[in-house]
């Protein structure tokens, strides 16, 4: 388990915690990350069954990442066809959950879906209230979010700190068609925030003034130009995920975009809006419990996950 016995679920909002989206943020990702980190899965799932009762299904299971252990929530979609939404619905059926669920659940839930719709709603030109929500408001999206708040507010966590948000670079096909990456309502919710595409460097060859003598291989979680003085040959190829991307030597295939596709979906990137007070590294903390949650895709050289590391601060010497 990636959670820690010190850690009491439902304990005053009083925690604080970190989210490492360096490799890219989802829904679903942080939400498994909060259940690895000790919130019951059992009653987020029936927070969700008040909410959208009969709707989805939530199971976990422990997967391998590129070599590193995580945890994957998968939402099972109960019903067939299931509508689209507006952000008024949305709104009408989280207050109508009130006493039913908990406040600071629906609270939660409120903050992240009206700046989903008001990105959305920047995106398309329109009003907020009329935004209908397809991709972003399907049901799964919706359990990650609801899902996600009732895990946080289960954790106690009170304020949070969130670091660079990977975004990823190319292009990929959605509902509207072939779109830039990051799509339009990921880039407005991302104002204001430290982004960065994300896309791996080749390993950084030995030999030059500042070489390690111990074998390694690692990726740089930001874009940076060498001008202290060394040349940096980079002749390694890129992992085939990368191909394409800023980094790589040659062309992609016909028919393949550039870059390395979506790593921050509009629903990540407004959880860690909505549930970040501040952006930055770590902060001084007591770490208590340390929760990984996995996407989809098993990414070649980088494990394709959330962390989030949960305890109290302390104050600095």
């Amino acid at each position: 388990m990636g959670h820690s016995d010190d850690l009491h679920i439902d304990s005053p909002s009083g925690s604080i915690a970190w989210i490492d989206a360096t490799a890219g943020i989802a829904g679903d990702m942080l939400l498994g990350a909060l259940i690895d980190a000790g919130a019951d899965l059992e009653r987020v799932q029936s927070v969700l069954d008040t909410v959208i009762p009969g709707s989805v299904k939530l199971t976990k299971r422990t997967v391998d990442r590129c070599g590193q252990r995580s945890l994957k929530v998968d939402v099972e979609l109960l019903v067939e066809n299931p509508p689209h939404r507006t952000w008024t619905s949305i709104r009408d059926m989280l207050e109508s959950a009130r006493g039913a669920v908990p406040e600071r659940t629906i609270d939660l839930g409120l903050r992240v879906f009206g700046m989903l719709a008001k990105a959305e709603g920047r995106a398309h030109g329109i009003d907020p209230e009329d935004v209908h929500f397809h991709e972003v408001g399907a049901l799964d999206s919706i359990a990650d979010v609801i899902g996600a708040c009732e895990a946080w507010r289960q954790l106690g966590i009170g304020e949070a700190t969130g670091s660079t948000i990977a975004v990823g670079s190319g292009r990929i096909r959605a509902a509207h068609g072939d779109i830039p990456v990051p799509v339009p309502a990921t880039a407005y919710l991302a104002e204001g925030w430290p982004t960065v595409a994300g896309d791996l460097l080749p390993p950084r060859p030995h030999g030059h003034s500042h070489a390690h003598d111990h074998d390694h291989a690692h990726s740089h979680p930001h874009a940076h130009d060498h001008e202290h003085g060394h040349q940096h040959d980079h002749e390694h190829p890129l992992p085939e995920h990368a191909a394409g991307g800023p980094h790589a030597a040659a062309a992609p295939p016909s028919g393949v975009a550039p870059g390395i596709g979506e790593l921050a979906t509009p629903t990540g990137v407004a959880l860690m809006r909505g549930l970040a007070t501040s952006y930055g590294p770590m902060p001084g903390m007591v770490t208590r419990a340390v929760g990984i949650g996995a996407g989809t895709k098993d990414t070649p050289g980088r494990p394709n996950v959330v962390r989030v590391f949960i305890g109290e601060s302390y104050p600095h010497a």
